[in-house]
């Protein structure tokens, strides 16, 4: 048995992993919604067990990532990493960096719930689903195509744009 460390290379037998597409444990909800908003497809989802995020990573070959070194000695898993912080900020660091991610970025791409795509949509197609406040102070609208889920700039995006800005320093 011949073991080799992680050089950030690409393998081209593994397209989810050239794609850097990941898949995480039921531990890391907060990195999965920081590496969708970032635009990485990312597979999260709490009722997720270990065969299952085994089989995920295996047939998809998608990068597993966990809080549980022994998940990663599973010999179907085609690559992974441990994540040493507990705190998601942190976490994003070592995903960005191992990874070599901040050139990839394709910010507010994915749903942060469902991991679905999100595209622009008309304000009179979306309408009924809009808070009242919304409708009134809002005219740029997007959804994801998956959960219909509809986004818009408010409040929350200048400190989203904050945390893009950070995430891509992170690389350096």
């Amino acid at each position: 048995v011949e073991v080799y460390p992680y050089e950030g290379g690409e393998s081209v037998l593994l397209p989810g992993i050239a794609d850097r597409r990941f898949v995480l444990d039921v531990h890391l909800g907060s990195l999965a919604r920081s590496l969708r908003m970032l635009g990485f497809d990312t597979v999260y989802e709490r009722h997720l067990h270990d065969p299952e995020l085994v089989q995920i990573a295996s047939s998809e070959q998608r990068i597993l990532l966990t809080r549980d070194v022994n998940l990663l000695k599973h010999n179907a898993i085609p690559a992974g990493y441990w994540l040493r912080s507990q705190k998601t900020e942190a976490q994003l660091q070592e995903v960005v960096s191992r990874y070599r991610l901040a050139d990839r970025f394709r910010p507010f791409t994915r749903c942060m719930v469902c991991n679905g795509l999100i595209s622009e949509v008309e304000k009179r197609e979306v309408l009924e689903q809009l808070p009242p406040n919304t409708r009134l102070s809002f005219e740029e609208f997007y959804q994801c195509q998956q959960c219909k889920r509809v986004y818009w700039k408010g409040s929350h995006y200048k400190r989203m744009l904050e945390l893009v800005k950070m995430a891509t320093g992170m690389d350096s």
